[in-house]
């Protein structure tokens, strides 16, 4: 029998240090409606409840990671969740570790996998157990220790997604994330918003009467950069995420059209448009020029870095239409990587640099595909609607993108492989634009 000892993963109360949690405990219940669409092999699992040890006499905690997670898991598209209504046994009524407990209990609800755990709250910080483990096999896969606050509870339950999916499927889950997106939820202006990849704890970045676009995350997730019209001038701001402050960027060789970080958050590739031509520098973090990266008669906009910070990816319309070049980022020949369709814009590294995912506009409406980086045949991922501004989540499973299927613009995920498998993120009135998946915010 195969048997792992938890492992403890302390968890800090300020996880990107804007209060992306400040609901608290009950945060989980009022959750935006969650939609997946497609079918895929899906493993039947359950999600009991925490038996408490100490001061959760309410159940508010194991609620709070118990739907959290559940809702994760569900968002993946690889698992069917067992209604709880239907579940035999009661947490506090039976163990959470082999021998204290009935497999049968689970077995006879067809479950393959099931999540069991306690909970212990003393002086307002939690100490909480989670483990999983296979029904058939009556084996615990693995466990998981954490410690924090109650405000971050379901910052550990997302944390315990990315190990059951890991556990289960070999490679960690996209769920201790971020994304970043542009949204008129809140009236007509266009504003940026950060959330967890679950669609709570949004939390609005920009606030002013004009419009705001293109978030980007530097690899750290220390750091985020946009575009802004609020002063008369367009410029781009780099937001420090962990002091709460941001840097305005702007040049002198023209206009600031669009940016972004490399990985590690020390300099920018930005578009900088001058006499109607659009040329990308690289900046360091606070503007100033480092060297020219393209000089020549054409637009070459939507720089895009390589998690690796060794190549920007970017569109130009060098050739007479805009096509998807690569380059290294130190400077060097940009190399032409689309040659199907007139017009592709937008691209977005997988996180080993090996393909670009980018929006390509065909019959006035835009869809999504891929392409590998060294060139190739690309693969058309997305039909219905206008599909835009791909984002690839940092396991390289899923999509990120915008699109106008259901009517106005949301924010949906598609496995990379399987596209029939979607998950609609955001729910609010208005239109959501842009999205910007982050890396993974902790270990």
């Amino acid at each position: 029998m195969r048997r792992l000892i938890p492992v403890l993963i302390p968890v800090i109360a300020s996880l990107i240090l804007f209060p992306l949690l400040m609901g608290g405990i009950g945060a989980a219940d009022e959750l935006p409606a969650l939609q997946v669409v497609g079918a895929g092999q899906q493993y039947k699992i359950a999600t009991s409840g925490l038996k408490n040890l100490a001061g959760d006499d309410q159940g508010r905690i194991s609620s709070s990671f118990a739907i959290t997670l559940a809702r994760n898991l569900k968002l993946s598209g690889y698992f069917k969740i067992i209604d709880p209504a239907s579940y035999i046994e009661k947490p506090q009524d039976s163990g959470y570790d082999l021998g204290q407990f009935n497999f049968a209990d689970w077995s006879s609800l067809k479950a393959e996998f099931l999540v069991k755990g306690a909970v212990e709250v003393r002086n307002g910080q939690v100490s909480l157990v989670a483990m999983l483990f296979d029904v058939a096999q009556q084996q615990r896969m693995m466990g998981k220790r954490f410690t924090g606050s109650t405000a971050d509870v379901q910052e550990m339950a997302r944390r315990f997604a990315d190990a059951v999916m890991q556990s289960i499927t070999g490679k960690r889950g996209p769920f201790d994330t971020k994304l970043a997106y542009v949204s008129t939820r809140g009236g007509r202006f266009k504003e940026v918003y950060v959330s967890h990849l679950d669609g709570s704890g949004a939390f609005q970045i920009t606030n002013n009467p004009t419009i705001n676009l293109f978030p980007h995350f530097d690899k750290t997730v220390h750091h985020l950069i946009y575009l802004s019209y609020k002063t008369d001038e367009p410029a781009l701001y780099v937001v420090d995420l962990n002091a709460k402050r941001e840097v305005r960027i702007t040049s002198d060789r023209g206009r600031m059209v669009g940016g972004a970080l490399t990985s590690d958050g020390n300099r920018i590739v930005a578009a900088i448009e001058h006499g109607g031509y659009t040329n990308l520098y690289l900046l360091s973090s606070s503007g100033n020029r480092l060297k020219a990266l393209t000089n020549d008669r054409a637009i070459n906009v939507n720089p895009a870095v390589s998690p690796d910070g060794t190549q920007i990816a970017f569109c130009s319309d060098r050739s007479g239409r805009p096509q998807i070049y690569v380059m290294p980022l130190q400077g060097g020949a940009p190399r032409r990587v689309t040659y199907q369709g007139s017009y592709n814009t937008a691209p977005s590294f997988n996180p080993d640099g090996s393909k670009i995912a980018y929006e390509s506009r065909e019959g006035g409406r835009f869809d999504i595909y891929t392409i590998p980086t060294a060139g190739g045949n690309p693969i058309r991922l997305t039909t219905g609607g206008s599909n835009t501004s791909p984002s690839w989540s940092p396991d390289g499973r899923y999509i990120a993108f915008s699109s106008t299927r259901g009517g106005r613009a949301r924010i949906y995920i598609m496995q990379a492989n399987n596209p029939n498998i979607m998950s609609a993120i955001t729910e609010e009135n208005g239109n959501d634009t842009s999205p910007a998946w982050s890396w993974w915010l902790g270990e």
